[in-house]
């Protein structure tokens, strides 16, 4: 079976480590491979080269910092990294999508995950995404 890498950009990873637990058991067989990076600072943007089929990214809108949810999303989408198809911003705050908007990232493509996210809606969200 062919293994399923995702990245996923959390600072509180284990508030939803076990969706995507369940997520990998119930829907993948256990392909999927989740590299959580806690700090987006800790990211190396030069090394993806294909490396990941989805990337989820947190978003608040309490923080703004150089490397937060909003410029991480920007930083994939300039450098084409992956298809923003691909790409899922997860949050709890139901203004992310007009920030995203004013960023100019097309909300119609980067697919908006709010927060707690339940196994089932994620393994969907991957099934669409990865075309399975």
């Amino acid at each position: 079976m062919e293994e399923i890498k995702i990245l996923v950009f959390e600072d509180e990873w284990n508030t939803i480590k076990g969706s995507f637990d369940l997520a990998n058991i119930y829907a993948f067989d256990g392909r999927l491979k989740c590299i959580a990076k806690s700090r987006s600072q800790d990211i190396d943007f030069t090394s993806w080269n294909g490396e990941y089929q989805a990337v989820f990214v947190d978003i608040t809108l309490a923080k703004n910092t150089l490397w937060d949810g909003f410029n991480i999303v920007k930083e994939i989408e300039e450098r084409q990294l992956i298809d923003l198809h691909k790409v899922v911003v997860m949050t709890g705050n139901s203004k992310v999508e007009e920030k995203l908007n004013e960023m100019g990232i097309d909300t119609d493509v980067v697919k908006i995950m709010y927060k707690p996210i339940a196994f089932n809606a994620l393994a969907d969200q991957l099934r669409r995404i990865l075309n399975q």
